[in-house]
């Protein structure tokens, strides 16, 4: 018996020119999927910019003013009241009333409260500058009076012999266009 060996495949190679060719288009490719991922990224990333200073801003917004040919009564409300004598600061003489000057502010916001340790909590009154402010030197004579626009706001007593920045009486209030409001601080001090 004898062995007939299966004739061998003939191994056929590609050809350089084509291997060449596909090579250059996946590298092609390859760059156009890179720069098009790099020009996303730097559109993402310049809107991400645009937003951010957009939101953090400090350009004065300009207010709208009040519509022509409405009179001024109508696109504000008034709020108007008396500030208490504080009769904890100083003792009653002779039954003569005890006047306590101070001043009434207008802080736009609300009275938030702050956890001050167990089962206490402390009054923090609205950041940033006062509104308004009125002096009262006659508690019992004076009532303050503001035309502020439609809002929330905090009205405070502020006795001019207490700290500055310390808040005596304060009353939170939603005021509306043409409205009036009456608010009287309380004594707080007694």
């Amino acid at each position: 018996m004898s062995f007939i060996a299966p004739p061998e495949a003939e191994r056929s190679q590609p050809d350089p020119h084509v291997l060449i060719a596909e090579a250059r288009a996946h590298a092609r490719r390859r760059r156009l999927k890179t720069a098009a991922a790099l020009v996303a990224l730097a559109i993402l990333a310049a809107a991400g910019v645009l937003i951010g200073r957009a939101v953090t801003s400090t350009h004065p917004t300009v207010p709208a003013g009040p519509r022509p040919g409405l009179p001024a009564a109508a696109v504000t409300g008034r709020v108007t009241g008396h500030l208490a004598a504080c009769f904890g600061l100083a003792p009653r003489s002779g039954g003569r009333l005890i006047i306590t000057p101070g001043t009434v502010v207008v802080l736009r916001g609300r009275i938030t409260y702050r956890p001050d340790g167990p089962g206490s909590w402390t009054i923090v009154f609205p950041k940033g500058p006062a509104v308004a402010t009125q002096h009262i030197s006659n508690n019992y004579d004076q009532t303050f009076r503001f035309a502020l626009p439609p809002g929330k706001y905090v009205i405070a007593g502020h006795y001019d012999n207490a700290p500055a920045r310390v808040y005596g009486p304060a009353r939170q209030v939603t005021v509306a266009a043409g409205s009036t409001i009456r608010i009287d601080l309380p004594d707080v001090c007694a």
